[in-house]
């Protein structure tokens, strides 16, 4: 070990749990080393979310008018897909190089590399070996890659929010968040676009009338669903793909994307050599975020953890970050605990919900599920928002323990019921304490919470 690189703490990846991690240990006099084997900055600021809901406030702006179609407005507007993407990567070109400065601002090396096992706690980058004391795996996830014939002509989302020409047709494999999102994008800039799905309906993480509403709205704008079918093939022929299902179904397009989901981002790091415990959804972890190696850690999407608990997404490995960051200097921490999650799907209508699920407090005599039409509210009829409805989930005590939403506003609106099942607000703080801006949502809750 004479001649080798030697860190106290080394993280794999740098995304939010590198970013959240190394602001945690600023002041730390340890030796800190951050290794990206892609894009610094991580899949979020990318090829993720910050792209797409920059994205999403034009195409939000775009479909907002269609809905006010002869209801105020008398032309709708259009997206010029060159000229959004053209805009889109000048304010992300810098990203890469700002994520670096920032890590060097933590006190943080950073090395451009694939980092490999060769021993518990040695790493091989750039053909050098690496010792850390620490090592935090936090590679994120890649997109699936279906294994049937002719996948090779599939892209993925990363590819899609590159793209600089639109095609005419798309086609998406699969109905999670990143589908669902993408077609609503998509579509509102000129697309034809279809979706295929496994399942019988998308979205399985959220109350199902909700998810049905989504559905018929983006029917509406002109999505095709094809649900209970399993995608078996895709061909190429010399103008377009064709993509084929094993029930017969039979797709002419001129873009395919598998996004059939995204798995852990393991294959480069020879997780076997060492014998970390990991399977299909991710690195095994305890309550500390430790591997069954001591002193190898996984965090952020890599990790496997229960899904209700910590779902995959950015403010989770942010946390996770911001834990490892506290706690793992100490000698005796504290299990991680995590806080009231909310999520969102940011299709058209939004989805979102927080806390008890509505699906699962129906099956429970010991809740009371209300749900509340918003369509009446000025609030929702100044942009037709027809589809506005929310649904809380109430506890024995009355307490509110759960909420989700549809609307156009639905990510922000459900973040007031975060605040309420969160910090625990009693009913009477909101009469009483505080009374927020009127007549956005958050001031009605003081009615909705009795």
């Amino acid at each position: 070990m004479e001649n080798m690189k030697k860190y106290d703490y080394i993280i794999i990846g740098s995304g939010p749990v590198a970013y959240k991690m190394t602001a945690e240990l600023r002041n730390s006099s340890k030796k800190i080393l951050v290794v990206e084997s892609d894009t610094f900055g991580g899949i979020c600021p990318n090829y993720g979310c910050e792209p797409k809901i920059f994205l999403d406030g034009a195409i939000k702006a775009v479909l907002t008018t269609h809905q006010l179609l002869n209801k105020g407005i008398s032309i709708p507007a259009k997206i010029d897909w060159k000229q959004l993407m053209k805009r889109k990567k000048e304010i992300f070109l810098s990203y890469p190089e700002n994520a670096k400065k920032g890590f060097q601002n933590n006190s943080a090396d950073i090395i451009q590399g694939t980092a490999t096992f060769i021993d518990e706690h040695i790493l091989e980058i750039n053909k050098e070996k690496y010792y850390g004391a620490k090592i935090i795996i936090a590679t994120g996830q890649k997109p699936n890659k279906l294994p049937i014939k002719g996948n090779e002509y599939t892209y993925s989302s990363n590819d899609v929010l590159s793209m600089e020409d639109l095609p005419s047709r798309i086609t998406l494999i699969g109905a999670g968040y990143v589908s669902m999102e993408l077609a609503t994008i998509l579509n509102a800039a000129g697309s034809h676009v279809e979706i295929i799905e496994y399942a019988d309906r998308p979205l399985t993480a959220f109350y199902s009338e909700h998810v049905k509403d989504v559905v018929d709205e983006m029917k509406k704008q002109g999505i095709t669903f094809h649900f209970s079918q399993k995608v078996s093939e895709v061909i190429k022929t010399d103008s377009e793909y064709i993509v084929k299902s094993d029930q017969g179904l039979s797709i002419n397009t001129d873009y395919v994307v598998d996004a059939s989901g995204r798995i852990p981002n393991i294959e480069a790091l020879n997780l076997d050599k060492v014998g970390i415990a990991y399977d299909r959804a991710g690195i095994h972890v305890n309550e500390f975020l430790e591997t069954n190696i001591k002193g190898v850690y996984a965090a952020g999407d890599v990790a496997k953890k229960d899904s209700k608990v910590a779902p995959k997404l950015t403010p989770i490995a942010q946390y996770e970050g911001e834990y490892l960051g506290e706690s793992i200097e100490s000698d005796n921490p504290e299990p991680i605990q995590y806080p009231v999650i909310g999520t969102t799907a940011f299709t058209f209508p939004q989805i979102a919900q927080v806390g008890v699920s509505v699906e699962d407090a129906l099956k429970n005599s010991n809740y009371e599920v209300i749900t509340y039409d918003l369509t009446p509210d000025f609030f929702y009829t100044g942009t037709n928002d027809y589809n506005a409805k929310l649904t809380l989930v109430f506890d024995k005590k009355h307490n509110l323990v759960g909420a989700s939403e549809i609307s156009q506003t639905a990510a922000e609106d459900i973040n007031n019921f975060v605040n309420v099942i969160g910090l625990d607000v009693e009913a009477s703080a909101w009469k009483n304490d505080l009374l927020p801006t009127f007549p956005a949502l958050a001031y009605k809750v003081r009615d909705f919470i009795k």
